[in-house]
């Protein structure tokens, strides 16, 4: 059932959509794709959802060109694309995050990579 939906996803992207809300990976779980950006809310405070991240791109050949868990805020690349995640704390124990993927010079939004990277980290963050 997981990879129907992620196909689904990965083809409405594809289709130029400028914003689609989805069900997410878990029961209950929806994100927002706008343009070549992925966001959620998690039950996780923003040290771990940066830790997170920065562990995704790690773990897929990437490398971290800034971090700060303080400004919740990661700067990355990786095969070419540039990655920046932003998150803003809504709780004490949840956070609002965004992946945004850029492609040629930061010019052309990478929906579908930063859907990737959303789905290893919505994985790694249950």
């Amino acid at each position: 059932m997981r990879k129907y939906i992620l196909l689904f996803l990965l083809a409405v992207a594809a289709s130029g959509c400028v914003a689609v809300a989805a069900g997410g990976i878990g029961a209950g779980a929806t994100y927002t794709i706008v343009a070549g950006s992925v966001s959620d809310n998690v039950d996780a405070k923003v040290p771990q959802v940066v830790d997170t991240f920065i562990n995704v791109i790690k773990d897929n050949g990437g490398e971290i060109l800034f971090a700060s868990i303080s400004e919740g805020e990661v700067r990355a690349e990786m095969d070419k694309i540039s990655y920046t995640l932003t998150t803003k704390k809504l709780t004490e124990n949840s956070t609002k995050y965004t992946i945004t993927a850029r492609k040629s010079y930061d010019l052309l939004p990478a929906r579908d990579e930063a859907i990737k990277i959303y789905t290893e980290m919505a994985e790694r963050l249950k």
